[in-house]
């Protein structure tokens, strides 16, 4: 019976290994932050804190390069090896999911914002202009969905995903007019209407078509199949080596991040009685 139990037991920590290690590597991230805040009496540089959490951005950047490499291959080998017309209902059920989801998230936006209104009662000349704010309509956010789907350069794809840009329109536009968003002009530079990050929607449409066009190749398109199949084994091994590592990484990062918070801490204690002695 005891053996049986170990056993039990042993089996238990080896199905929720990483969940075990992520949790020590948390606790283990706060203990090493506080031992490293109190190693000295004055407060961290940026510099050391990079230095700090260096071991988990690299491993972080790692696995998120890992992501659009597994997602490919995988979706391409799952549907390519199923039949041709079981493949297309779970292609068009993955889009439309992916596509209600968004959808239902920027309806939520809107609704939400409309409900709250979040920011009224505030006076707008107390508050610093936001950076990086865009001007843009709940149509054009779903026609850049659509848009994302069918990406002009695959490539381009992996880095960047296309958004519509709106011109405020200048003193001379509104001089005795009353104009609202829908008529202001379209910024047509091509540096602003592609912005940074992955183009995840356009990508799982292509591996969609991609699997499908193999399916219906049959013989011919064996080989490219055989290609995805091995680069799917390949990465899901590769991101089980980043996954036993990520303990560490998400320690190291733990810790940079409380070495910051720390740190500032103690630079608001170092200042308070000179904030005092000045009144």
């Amino acid at each position: 019976m005891a053996r049986s139990r170990k056993e039990k037991l042993q089996g238990c920590v080896r199905m929720n290994l990483l969940t075990i290690l992520t949790v020590v590597g948390t606790l283990g991230g706060l203990i090493f932050g506080i031992i490293l805040r109190n190693s000295k009496s004055e407060a961290w540089s940026q510099r050391e804190i990079m230095y700090i959490a260096f071991p988990g951005n690299l491993f972080l950047n790692i696995l998120k390069g890992l992501i659009l490499p597994l997602i490919i291959s995988s979706i391409v080998s799952a549907i390519g090896s199923l039949d041709l017309s079981l493949s297309g209902r779970i292609g068009a059920k993955a889009i439309c999911y992916y596509l209600c989801t968004t959808i239902s998230a920027v309806l939520l936006g809107i609704i939400l914002c409309v409900t709250i209104r979040p920011g009224k009662g505030y006076d707008a000349g107390e508050v610093d202009e936001i950076k990086g704010t865009r001007n843009v309509t709940t149509v054009d956010t779903l026609l850049d969905l659509v848009r994302n789907m069918f990406p002009p350069n695959l490539v381009q794809a992996c880095v960047a995903q296309y958004r519509t840009s709106l011109l405020p329109p200048t003193e001379e536009d509104i001089l005795g007019r009353n104009l609202t968003i829908f008529e202001w002009k379209l910024d047509d530079d091509q540096d602003n209407l592609f912005v940074t990050g992955s183009n995840t929607l356009g990508m799982v449409v292509f591996s969609v078509v991609m699997g499908i066009t193999l399916a219906k190749m049959k013989e011919e398109g064996r080989a490219l199949l055989a290609f995805f199949d091995s680069l799917s084994a390949a990465m899901l091994m590769m991101t089980s080596w980043g996954s036993a590592r990520l303990t560490s990484a998400r320690a190291s990062e733990r810790a940079s991040d409380w070495v910051t918070k720390l740190a500032s801490v103690r630079v608001v204690d170092e200042e308070a009685p000179n904030l005092g002695s000045l009144k």
